[in-house]
């Protein structure tokens, strides 16, 4: 019986300790084709396969373009998925858990336009891609990491433009 118990206590701990360690590698592989028509399910594990390569993360997307993941650490991503678009995810950890939402992915759409700031699509989703229509808790580093993106996309289209010549 006490073997029971403790096997039941330690397969606890365990599962706690690994729902923890969820990375943005681990949702970017559950991603819903239909958020990123862009790419196969094969295309984003290939992204994934060739950053832990040391190799550039570039695919034939499914408009014969080609798409490139930039940017990969255990919570944001960046995908170039064409001249166009670029694609930003974040995966942050409420301060204040929304119902029983502990962690929020952030997913960015940042389109060249006219415009110096480009057009931004920005939502909100659980770990498991439900969409999140409820003000989010951010706190203020949070709220800034999110305004960045666009800042860092200017800077990497203008860096773009700038090597083209």
């Amino acid at each position: 019986m006490r073997r029971l118990l403790y096997s039941c206590i330690f397969a606890l701990i365990a599962s706690s300790s690994v729902a923890q360690e969820l990375t943005i590698r681990d949702v970017f592989r559950q991603m819903p084709d239909s958020l990123m028509p862009y790419l196969s399910t094969n295309n984003r594990l290939d992204f994934i396969d060739f950053l832990d390569s040391n190799m550039k993360a570039e695919v034939k997307n499914q408009f014969d373009g080609k798409s490139e993941m930039t940017v990969m650490s255990d919570d944001s991503l960046s995908i170039r998925m064409n001249d166009a678009l670029r694609v930003d995810m974040l995966l942050l950890k409420l301060d204040e858990p929304l119902d029983t939402i502990s962690r929020v992915l952030v997913f960015v759409e940042t389109f060249k336009s006219d415009s110096v700031y480009g057009d931004r699509s920005l939502k909100y989703f659980t770990p498991t891609w439900q969409q999140i229509k409820k003000d989010i808790p951010l706190n203020e580093i949070q709220r800034r990491r999110i305004r960045s993106l666009g800042l860092q996309n200017i800077l990497k289209w203008d860096s773009e433009i700038f090597n083209e010549s």
